[in-house]
């Protein structure tokens, strides 16, 4: 037995409001506000190669690259789950039964509780894009020393959604360029409860009307300039991706802090025929350290295989932790699976969550 009703109703509850609970803290890490699930499998790099509306949040010079006109229209939604909690729901081993708010917090003594989900309403064509996003993940946790020296439960919770739109062009074939501006909701706060304090505990679980007092969304603008050079050959593409991301910072309403000017660099290397292409992919978060971060929480590699442009598989590290995923592309419908893992803390092995990314789109 793993999970009382009351985790299932705040997890629940936290997503169907779709902003979190707690108090405001800044963005704590170099990733972006939202990976597009097959990109994610691909160890979360998108400098050089980007999928559908993936373009827009991660480097807008990739908008005139490919044949077709319009490179993206549709809706795609996908929902994430810690992978221990995925095995024990289908084993049916997630117990919906009362019982006491202590055996609750043991429980997440040994086992956290992470999920989330994400939704994208997006248009993208050779010059020109607009994506309207939202990502909600809720993580839980009992920590046996809390910042007092006591046990608590962590409530934590990445909370983004907004409006981007992308302007980019080509004006030679080696180079292309762009610009996306954003409008962003953001909040990534962190609410720790001493286990002392069960009353806290049960209303957070079980009462939605206490956590929409706790509600607390911030709003800022922003921009990002990318580059892409790109050497084409008739089998072989070498290219290297170049972005400022939060050029001069994006400032935000209220308690929530600006997020930082940061540099990005990521080289690719595509092997193609007509209808297939291995693309080789490695990124460089951050090169400045702006966020302060481990350099293994900066570097991303990936691998992408498409086979006649409807079959995908995708493999890589995100933060050193292995990536893979599987995607069937057909005319108007999409269907995907990732499996990813990242770390919450701040070094190895320190707040890992080994997460499954089921996802589905509607568009052509």
């Amino acid at each position: 037995m793993f999970l009382k009703h009351s985790f299932c109703k705040v997890s629940i509850a936290l997503l169907g409001l779709g902003i979190p609970a707690g108090t405001l803290t800044a963005k704590s890490s170099n990733e972006l506000p939202y990976t597009e699930p097959f990109d994610l499998a691909a160890g979360g790099t998108t400098l050089t190669r980007a999928s559908q509306e993936g373009i827009v949040f991660a480097n807008p010079a990739l908008l005139p690259l490919g044949g077709a006109w319009i490179r993206w229209m549709g809706f795609q939604a996908g929902i994430m789950l810690d992978r221990d909690l995925a095995q024990s729901a289908q084993g049916g081993s997630i117990s919906t039964t009362a019982g006491g708010d202590g055996d609750i917090v043991e429980q997440l003594f040994s086992r956290s509780l992470h999920l989330g989900q994400t939704a994208t309403l997006s248009f993208l064509n050779q010059n020109f894009a607009v994506s309207v996003f939202d990502r909600v993940e809720v993580d839980i946790a009992g920590d046996r020393f809390g910042d007092s020296g006591m046990p608590s439960v962590n409530f934590g919770v990445e909370a983004y959604g907004g409006v981007l739109t992308s302007y980019a062009l080509r004006p030679v074939r080696w180079f292309s360029l762009g610009m996306t501006a954003k409008h962003l909701y953001a909040s990534e706060p962190e609410l720790k409860i001493p286990i002392t304090d069960q009353e806290k505990i049960r209303q957070l679980t079980e009462n939605t009307a206490d956590l929409k007092n706790e509600i607390a969304m911030n709003q800022g603008t922003g921009a990002d300039v990318g580059m892409l050079f790109l050497m084409q050959g008739h089998h072989l593409d070498l290219s290297m991706g170049l972005k400022v991301e939060d050029v001069g910072g994006t400032r935000f309403t209220g308690d929530q802090a600006a997020f930082p000017q940061t540099y990005n660099v990521g080289f690719g290397l595509a092997l193609h025929g007509s209808k297939e292409v291995l693309h080789l992919s490695l990124d460089y978060r951050d090169i400045t350290n702006a966020y302060e971060e481990k350099t293994f929480k900066k570097v991303y590699l990936g691998a992408r295989f498409m086979l006649r442009n409807m079959f995908g598989i995708a493999c890589g590290l995100y933060q050193g932790i292995p990536t893979a995923g599987i995607r069937l592309d057909l005319f108007l419908f999409k269907l995907g699976i990732t499996a990813y893992g990242r770390e919450l803390g701040t070094y190895p092995g320190d707040r890992q969550r080994n997460m499954v990314m089921v996802y589905t789109s509607f568009g052509f």
